[in-house]
Protein backbone atom coordinates (compact mmCIF):
# COMPACT_ATOMS: atom_id res chain seq x y z
CA UNK A 1 0.00 0.00 0.00
CA UNK A 2 2.98 2.31 0.69
CA UNK A 3 3.79 1.94 -2.88
CA UNK A 4 0.64 3.34 -4.03
CA UNK A 5 -0.02 5.97 -1.63
CA UNK A 6 4.17 7.10 -2.70
CA UNK A 7 2.84 6.80 -6.29
CA UNK A 8 0.25 8.91 -5.92
CA UNK A 9 1.87 11.35 -3.83
CA UNK A 10 4.33 11.64 -6.29
CA UNK A 11 2.15 11.85 -9.04
CA UNK A 12 -0.21 14.62 -7.55
CA UNK A 13 2.75 16.76 -6.69
CA UNK A 14 4.63 16.32 -11.13
CA UNK A 15 1.06 17.19 -12.27
CA UNK A 16 0.97 20.15 -10.00
CA UNK A 17 4.70 21.64 -10.80
CA UNK A 18 3.99 20.52 -14.52
CA UNK A 19 0.58 22.55 -14.70
CA UNK A 20 1.94 25.51 -12.97
CA UNK A 21 5.25 25.29 -15.24
CA UNK A 22 3.23 24.85 -18.05
CA UNK A 23 0.76 27.92 -17.27
CA UNK A 24 3.61 30.23 -16.26
CA UNK A 25 6.37 29.60 -18.84
CA UNK A 26 4.68 28.34 -21.84
CA UNK A 27 1.04 29.71 -22.49
CA UNK A 28 2.52 32.91 -23.24
CA UNK A 29 4.90 31.95 -25.76
CA UNK A 30 2.33 29.69 -27.46
CA UNK A 31 -0.14 32.27 -27.24
CA UNK A 32 2.04 35.01 -28.84
CA UNK A 33 3.34 32.22 -32.06
CA UNK A 34 0.84 33.62 -34.75
CA UNK A 35 1.91 37.39 -33.74
CA UNK A 36 2.58 39.29 -37.02
CA UNK A 37 5.93 40.10 -35.88
CA UNK A 38 7.22 36.75 -35.16
CA UNK A 39 10.72 36.48 -36.32
CA UNK A 40 13.93 34.83 -35.78
CA UNK A 41 14.19 36.48 -31.96
CA UNK A 42 11.66 34.65 -30.55
CA UNK A 43 14.34 31.16 -31.34
CA UNK A 44 16.78 32.67 -28.43
CA UNK A 45 13.53 33.18 -26.36
CA UNK A 46 12.36 29.28 -27.19
CA UNK A 47 15.75 28.22 -25.96
CA UNK A 48 15.93 30.12 -22.79
CA UNK A 49 11.81 28.81 -22.34
CA UNK A 50 13.11 25.20 -22.65
CA UNK A 51 16.28 25.78 -20.16
CA UNK A 52 14.19 26.70 -17.88
CA UNK A 53 11.48 24.34 -18.21
CA UNK A 54 14.48 21.93 -17.84
CA UNK A 55 15.48 23.38 -14.46
CA UNK A 56 12.01 23.78 -12.95
CA UNK A 57 11.75 19.59 -13.92
CA UNK A 58 15.11 19.32 -12.04
CA UNK A 59 14.38 21.03 -9.41
CA UNK A 60 11.02 18.74 -9.07
CA UNK A 61 12.44 15.77 -9.27
CA UNK A 62 15.72 17.03 -6.51
CA UNK A 63 12.74 18.11 -4.63
CA UNK A 64 11.09 14.96 -4.31
CA UNK A 65 14.43 13.34 -4.07
CA UNK A 66 15.22 15.00 -1.21
CA UNK A 67 11.65 15.38 0.97
CA UNK A 68 11.48 11.41 -0.28
CA UNK A 69 12.53 10.66 3.39
CA UNK A 70 10.20 12.49 5.29
CA UNK A 71 7.53 11.34 3.95
CA UNK A 72 5.60 8.32 5.31
CA UNK A 73 5.80 5.93 2.35
CA UNK A 74 8.11 4.72 -0.44
CA UNK A 75 10.56 7.43 -1.63
CA UNK A 76 11.05 5.57 -4.71
CA UNK A 77 7.41 5.00 -5.95
CA UNK A 78 7.19 9.03 -5.24
CA UNK A 79 10.46 9.79 -7.23
CA UNK A 80 8.62 7.52 -10.61
CA UNK A 81 4.80 9.00 -10.08
CA UNK A 82 6.87 12.59 -9.77
CA UNK A 83 8.65 12.28 -13.08
CA UNK A 84 5.18 10.51 -14.40
CA UNK A 85 3.59 13.85 -13.48
CA UNK A 86 5.63 15.94 -15.36
CA UNK A 87 5.98 14.04 -18.08
CA UNK A 88 1.98 14.03 -18.21
CA UNK A 89 1.49 17.50 -17.95
CA UNK A 90 4.07 18.31 -20.66
CA UNK A 91 1.91 15.77 -22.88
CA UNK A 92 -0.96 17.73 -21.90
CA UNK A 93 0.70 20.91 -22.98
CA UNK A 94 1.75 19.36 -26.89
CA UNK A 95 -2.20 17.93 -26.94
CA UNK A 96 -3.12 20.81 -26.42
CA UNK A 97 -1.66 23.17 -28.63
CA UNK A 98 -2.05 21.11 -31.10
CA UNK A 99 -5.93 21.19 -31.12
CA UNK A 100 -5.31 24.77 -30.88
CA UNK A 101 -3.53 24.64 -34.18
CA UNK A 102 -6.31 22.39 -35.61
CA UNK A 103 -9.15 24.81 -34.28
CA UNK A 104 -7.33 27.51 -36.08
CA UNK A 105 -6.57 25.68 -39.24
CA UNK A 106 -10.12 25.11 -39.17
CA UNK A 107 -10.91 28.91 -38.72
CA UNK A 108 -8.44 29.87 -41.38
CA UNK A 109 -10.23 27.48 -44.25
CA UNK A 110 -13.53 28.91 -43.16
Amino acid sequence: MTYALGGVAGLILGLVIGYLKNLLLWKKYFRGENAPDADAGRVGDLYMRSMISFAVNVGAMALAFFTRELLPFDGIAYLVGTAAGLVVMNKALVFSQKKREARDAEKKEA
